[in-house]
């Protein structure tokens, strides 16, 4: 049934206008083909009229009481403007009002729907009301599903397709009508289409617009298009009474917002309240079993939530079913084609908002969110925040009931804060990534766009975005205005530019935005950018096989599902096709496993989905889309590979479409760093979460309670360094000589979009800064020396400056020679700039000294700025005595080693003589004199002001005899009138490089100690310097013919003097009746640690030659002795003393040679008796004495004289009476006897002489306690004897002391020590 004043004779198929103009008229003007071409569309258009269905419009709905006056408005008009609010039909009765009209004859009514789900059950619906099955008349196409053919007469169809079309049908020539329905959506796609057809519909006089929506701001439509006029339809059929029962009296904007958290928690309990509230208004009205509700809810996990909350809590014997996009088809068969008569609750997110009818609605509870899509061009995240819908939006939702009877429609929201919403939902394209259209823009050549006339202009920092995703994407070159000669368009191999070819008079590209060879191909690929750059990536690194495979899944929705009572069963199914580093595999395998084994059947692949939790319909949809990609790639002519793909090639590929969503694992668990600075976490259920992969690319960054980065690989850094090319930003820092390798180097950090990828990688300058790789060339490799190799013109130049250099060093000057900028400039004068390398430079030489063998010479005068100065007091060797040793000097006030530094070989230490090294340097005495004097103390030093001419008179005194004296000494003698003394002197406050720095350094040139105390150096190294430094073989029992005192070796360049020794190998003490151990010779580096063992060697030797005279000497110990010596040992340990006792006192100086040896025996057996009887006498004096001390003190009373015992008993202790003659020499034992007298003297006395003894013990006490500090240090020998010498002035004065004595003399005597 059509329109009864149509001229079908003069109609003609909309496709075959173009060519019959040209044949009518024109350069291909040909009459007999234009009538041949008339008469087949006309009999084209005759044959479509018959298959017009039969159209009966249903008489219920308001639309159809319109329906003559839209007729006669299609008729009329080219653009229509059709508004009313939900529920008035005007989705399924306006194509076939268009049909009445007339449309549909020449080419194809196209009505459009926002989503698939739409698309296929609105034409469901059509066809149902017009008498066919689908697919006939009324045919519906969606992203490569497609029902019908060219011969129906109306297709329905996403805005998408209708979109994607226009890369090969520019002019729309298969449709005579557009129907735009949904327009108050203001998608994307909508509002690109819009303004094309705007631009189309001049050129196309007999295309017809229809823009139709339930709630619309028609005013800005009719003005868009030119005044089209605006036809507006009467309501629903039913009255929907509003009713509010918010759940917070705020308004939340969304789940931005703090008072969302309380909004969520508080939405279950108000839901059930609603259910419950419209359960009991159906009881009221009469008809209970009919209160059918649908839910609007947030997000599939809301959905979820709800649906348990209502089986639990909710009114019972109710089907309660979830809608949302993702649902499979029998499920969502389950809603649209009910079965039986129970009572439903549907829970749906806004898919159920427009278009959907859902049978049998008569309540509607609106919770007021829905998630909105939006796109943050700075992050290059995909945002899907909850927001509170607008009242566009709420309206839609309401017009969800009223449509078989009243309804009631049940806001979780106040009124005011429905007043305040927005009136429309903000248009798709403000809030969306534009590179699909800028690229189709391109590609039809529409200009920019500044140029194309949207309704609403987007951001245009979303069109910036969109033009730097192709850039990156290889699609687009960028402007030519933003190029310089510093910055030339670089373009790689695989994205030559290439101009669109085209163009069409819609617009023209402005120069230089130009699409590439690989934008061209993109552009006729109706898919996402970064799809279509995967596909092409697939064909250039042989693996478009598998890239098809993953692109065909990655652009439908994700097969898996998860029911709410099976989460767990699904996981474990789909685990079954996961691959440990890539989510991109996981496609792979499960399409080799269900769709590429062609011995599963059909039902069996059916079944193989249902028990793996896979969706049929999603996998169906899965594979004719990977067929329509097979096709669409072959003819773009792209090469499919033969081979397997392999991990890298096949991960390269899609990375080419992945630049942006690449991501380097930070040291915080779980959470990387992407592009653009931003943090992300992977997606649990990716096959990467909580693993430790440094390098991830990811298919997606969706921001919900945080940014989740989802369908991951594991990627290589070197990966994203070829794939983004011309993309990275290099950062050169820290150019430098490399000696090794003979070029100038630097680090080069590479990032890509603000995410470092290559921290630190080594390049060569020169061939990023030619001119400043020349100078670091002539700075660093040849003013310094480091060139790396040495030609003779190097070696003497370098000599000659290290010569000057020294000066400088030793008289503490930098005024004396060229500094390294003169020497610069001499190299900069002679080597041409184009050399920055030693190759280079090597080159350019072998070309100059053979005419010039000394043109890079530097001459000797060159190098001075004023006359050489003397050096002769620097010595490069300082004498100390015997010994020579090398100095070097540094002139650098920072360093620890500013001033003179001096080696010393460890085995020399010992004999470096203290007092011969206190005068430092010659050339700086003078000022080391001055420096002293300095630091003394005021009140002494202002009697030698000016200081520096006292200095001088010193200096002028001193002769070689006083450098044998230390300096301290010497000063103190000079200045004996000014009441000044050696102890005013101190090294600590002067500048430190008046004192040399030591390095003590063993046989290998080893640093082991360094410093410039040469006493706390050689107090350091005692372990080392009194140790043996060799033993020679054998054990001798006579003075050995071979052994030599003194000798002298060189060590590390140093001459130092060893000394032997003949060391026992058993001591003294441990000795037993004729034993046969002998002595074995050591040497040493310590001339008095030499002294000490050799002793001890003589000792035992003359020992072994005593026979009968030790027995007869042993025999004389009366028993009081040996009672008297035993609380501390047994006789025969005593008479082991006695006999070493009395070599001690028989051997006045030792041998160095076998004869002085033999001689020395004969004298000591001659006095042996002798000398024993002395040792003898001194000896039981000694014990006798001890014994009665002991007996005194124990009858003392501890309570009382306590602290006198413990001083006594210390004063003993000191005294080592258990083996007194083995621990101290004789001339210090010998004097035991008068102290022990002294102290029975003492005891005697004590009872009546208590306060003044307990006095004399604070005088006494502090230097006890540093003789038991240092009682091992020999040096404390006079110390110890004054202290004694103290004890008889102050406890025992009836006795006489040996020399004057008082605490402040012994200070004197410790301060000379120099013991801290």
């Amino acid at each position: 049934m059509v329109a009864k004043d149509l001229n079908v004779d003069n109609m003609v198929m909309a496709k075959d206008l173009h060519r019959l103009n040209r044949l009518r008229k024109g350069k291909d003007a040909n009459e007999k083909q234009h009538q041949e071409l008339l008469e087949k569309s006309n009999a084209k258009v005759r044959e479509r009229i018959t298959r017009i269905p039969n159209i009966k419009l249903n008489q219920d709905l308001p639309v159809t009481q319109s329906a003559d006056k839209l007729i006669e408005a299609i008729q009329k008009h080219q653009v229509i403007i059709v508004a009313g609010e939900t529920g008035s039909g005007k989705t399924t009765q306006l194509p076939q009002i268009a049909m009445l009209a007339g449309r549909g004859l020449t080419g194809l009514i196209g009505h459009t729907q926002p989503r698939r789900l739409a698309a296929r059950s609105v034409s469901q619906r059509i066809a149902e009301e017009v008498g066919e099955k689908p697919g006939e008349s009324i045919s519906f196409k969606v992203r490569f599903n497609e029902q019908g053919s060219q011969d129906s007469i109306v297709r329905l169809m996403t805005d998408g397709i209708l979109l994607a079309e226009l890369s090969h049908d520019r002019f729309l020539t298969k449709y005579d009508t557009i129907i735009i329905a949904e327009g108050h959506e203001r998608s994307f796609n909508i509002d690109f289409i819009m303004g094309y057809l705007k631009q189309l519909l001049p050129r196309r006089k007999d295309l017809k617009v229809i823009i139709t929506s339930a709630t619309l701001d028609v005013n800005r439509f009719s003005n868009y298009f030119n005044g089209a006029p605006i036809f507006e339809v009467e309501g629903r059929s039913f009255p929907v009474e509003v009713r509010y029962r918010p759940i917070s009296e705020m308004s939340i904007v969304g789940s931005d917002d703090d008072e969302f958290d309380d909004f969520e928690e508080n939405l279950p309990r108000a839901v059930v309240a609603a259910v419950e509230d419209c359960f009991q208004d159906a009881k009221d009205k009469g008809h209970p079993e009919y209160a059918d509700t649908l839910i609007f809810a947030s997000t599939e996990q809301e959905i979820r939530e709800l649906q348990e909350t209502l089986q639990k809590f909710g009114p019972r014997h109710t089907e309660i079913l979830p809608l949302y996009a993702r649902l499979a088809l029998a499920e969502q068969q389950k809603i649209f084609n009910p079965s039986g008569g129970g009572r439903r609750i549907i829970i749906a997110t806004n898919v159920a908002e427009t278009a959907l009818t859902v049978p049998n609605i008569r309540y509607v509870i609106d919770s007021g969110f829905a998630r909105i899509s939006r796109y943050n061009y700075r992050s290059r995240v995909q945002r899907l925040p909850i927001e509170a819908v607008s009242q566009a939006s709420a309206n839609q939702r309401k017009g969800r009931c009223g449509r078989i009877a009243p309804g009631v429609c049940i806001r979780l929201y106040s009124e005011d804060d429905f007043q305040g919403r927005p009136e429309f939902t903000e248009p798709e394209i403000k809030r969306t990534n534009l590179a699909s259209v800028i690229l189709q823009m391109q590609s039809l050549g529409l200009g920019t766009f500044d140029d194309f006339d949207f309704i609403e202009p987007p951001d245009h920092r979303l069109v910036n975005d969109g033009r730097k995703l192709l850039i990156e994407l290889g699609a687009m070159v960028e402007k030519k205005s933003s190029y310089s000669k510093e910055n030339p368009p670089k373009v790689a191999d695989e994205k030559k530019s290439a101009t669109s070819s085209s163009l069409g008079k819609g617009g023209n590209i402005k120069a230089g935005d130009s699409l590439t060879k690989i934008g061209q191909q993109m552009a006729k690929m109706p898919i996402d950018p970064r799809l279509a750059r995967m596909i092409l990536g697939g064909a250039h690194f042989g693996v478009l096989n598998e890239i098809l495979i993953i692109v065909a899944a990655l652009a439908v929705q994700d097969p898996r599902e998860r029911p709410a009572d099976k989460q767990m069963q699904a996981d474990q199914k789909h685990a079954l096709f996961r691959e440990e580093d890539s989510d991109f595999l996981f496609y792979i395998k499960l399409w080799e496993t269900l769709v590429s084994n062609r011995e599963m059947s059909e039902n069996k692949r059916r079944t193989f989905a249902r028990n793996h939790f896979l969706s049929w319909l999603r996998l169906r949809e899965w594979k004719k889309t990977h067929e329509q990609l097979v096709d669409l790639a072959k003819g773009l002519n792209l090469s499919f590979n033969e081979k397997k793909a392999n991990y890298e090639n096949l991960h390269r590929a899609l990375l080419t479409g992945l630049l942006s969503f690449i991501a380097n694992k930070t040291d915080e668990r779980n959470v990387f760093m992407a592009v653009r600075q931003q943090k992300a976490r992977i997606f649990p259920a990716s096959a990467l979460h909580k693993t430790n992969t440094p390098w991830v690319m990811a298919f997606e960054m969706v921001e919900t309670s945080q940014v989740y980065l989802r369908t991951l690989a594991k990627i290589e850094p070197e990966w994203i360094l070829l794939a983004a090319g011309d993309l990275l930003k290099h950062h050169y820092f820290e150019p430098h000589w490399s000696k090794k390798s003979g070029v100038v180097n630097a680090y080069d950090q590479i990032s890509l979009f603000g995410l470092i990828i290559e921290p630190k990688r080594p390049v060569n300058y020169e061939k990023v800064d030619q001119p400043a790789a020349h100078e670091i060339f002539l700075r660093d490799g040849l003013t310094t020396g480091n060139l790396g190799i040495t030609p003779p013109f190097l070696k003497h130049n370098l000599l000659k400056l290290e010569e000057v250099e020294r000066v400088e060093d030793k008289l503490r000057r930098r005024d004396l020679v060229v500094d390294e900028e003169t020497i610069y400039q001499f190299y900069a004068s002679k080597v041409p700039p184009e050399v920055a390398s030693r190759r280079t430079f090597e080159d350019w030489r072998a070309t100059v000294e053979p005419k010039n063998p000394r043109y890079l010479f530097v001459e000797d005068d060159a190098l001075w700025l004023n006359d050489r100065p003397t050096t002769q007091q620097f010595p490069d060797f300082l004498r100390n005595g015997e010994l020579r040793l090398a100095a070097t000097y540094r002139f650098d006030p920072s360093h620890d080693q500013d001033g003179a530094t001096v080696k010393i070989p460890v085995q020399a230490l010992p004999q470096v003589d203290e007092a011969i090294w206190s005068w430092g340097i010659p050339g700086w005495r003078q000022n080391l004199i001055e420096a002293l004097l300095k630091a003394l103390p005021k009140d002494k030093r202002r009697n030698l002001v000016p200081i520096p001419d006292t200095a001088r008179k010193l200096m002028s005194r001193v002769d070689a005899m006083h450098l044998n004296q230390h300096i301290f000494n010497f000063l103190a003698f000079q200045l004996r009138g000014d009441q000044i003394t050696e102890k005013d002197f101190s090294f600590e406050r002067i500048d430190e490089y008046l004192l040399p720095f030591i390095k003590v350094i063993d046989e290998k040139g080893r640093v082991i100690e360094q410093g410039r105390d040469l006493s706390e150096l050689k107090s350091r190294c005692r372990t080392e310097t009194h140790s043996p430094v060799k033993q020679l073989k054998g054990e001798f029992k006579t003075f050995p013919e071979s052994f030599v005192f003194e000798a002298s070796q060189k060590v590390t360049g140093v001459i130092v003097k060893q000394y032997q020794a003949l060391v026992p190998s058993k001591t003294f003490a441990n000795l037993e009746q004729k034993d046969e151990s002998g002595v074995v010779i050591q040497t040493f580096n310590d001339q008095f640690e030499a002294i000490k063992k050799h002793r001890d060697g003589i000792v035992h030797l003359i020992y072994m030659q005593l026979g009968d005279l030790t027995r007869q000497l042993k025999k004389q110990i009366s028993k009081p002795l040996a009672l008297a010596y035993s609380p501390l040992g047994d006789k025969a340990k005593l008479e082991q003393m006695l006999v070493y006792a009395t070599l001690q006192m028989s051997i006045q100086s030792l041998p160095v040679n076998a004869e002085e040896f033999q001689k020395l025996v004969l004298d000591v057996k001659k006095n042996f008796l002798t000398h024993g009887q002395t040792a003898l006498s001194m000896m039981s004096d000694i014990y006798i004495q001890w014994q009665d001390i002991r007996r005194k003190l124990l009858v003392l009373d501890d309570s009382i004289f306590g602290k006198n015992i413990d001083d006594v008993e210390d004063q003993l202790d000191l005294m080592m009476l258990s083996n007194f003659v083995y621990e101290k020499s004789p001339d210090v034992w010998q004097e035991f006897p008068c102290y022990l007298k002294a102290l029975v003297q003492r005891l005697e006395r004590l009872p009546n002489n208590l306060t003044r003894d307990n006095a004399a013990i604070v005088d006494v006490d502090p230097w006890m306690e540093k003789l038991f500090k240092y009682k091992n240090d020999v040096r404390l020998k006079e110390v110890y004897f004054m202290v004694e010498e103290l004890r008889i002035s102050l406890f025992a004065q009836p006795m006489k002391t040996k020399m004057p004595i008082s605490p402040t003399r012994i200070q004197k005597v410790w301060d000379k020590l120099g013991i801290s």
